[in-house]
């Protein structure tokens, strides 16, 4: 049995749909998902962690470290959040589900190939 594991679970991480102590009956799928929950909580959630997967070969333990503080207090750098919301990325595996903003992808790629 292999399994994931939330480190500490942040205000952000209780309000998710994710769920902590994931058990998986292959490795494959345990990292698998680990890349996913580790993409979306560094991309989606509020920004005042760092989140990192760490594989201990029958368990990845996801460890949040603070984010330091920017230096810089220009206005013209778009927070991180903003460029994920006006991304035209889905995030998933099938591009029929919506995005997690809920917006429509932003274009269909040509097949002119």
């Amino acid at each position: 049995m292999y399994t994931i594991e939330v480190d500490k679970e942040c205000s952000c991480f209780k309000k998710s749909e994710f769920e902590n102590n994931l058990t998986f009956e292959s490795r494959e799928d345990m990292i698998n998902k680990a890349r996913v929950m580790e993409c979306r909580m560094n991309q989606e959630f509020c920004m005042k962690h760092f989140f990192q997967a760490v594989d201990y070969g029958d368990k990845i333990i996801i460890h949040s470290t603070v984010r330091p503080a920017d230096d810089e207090e220009d206005e013209d750098i778009e927070d991180a959040r903003d460029l994920v919301q006006k991304s035209c990325v889905t995030i998933g595996f099938d591009a029929s589900e919506s995005t997690p903003n809920g917006k429509e992808n932003c274009s269909t790629p040509s097949s002119d190939f």
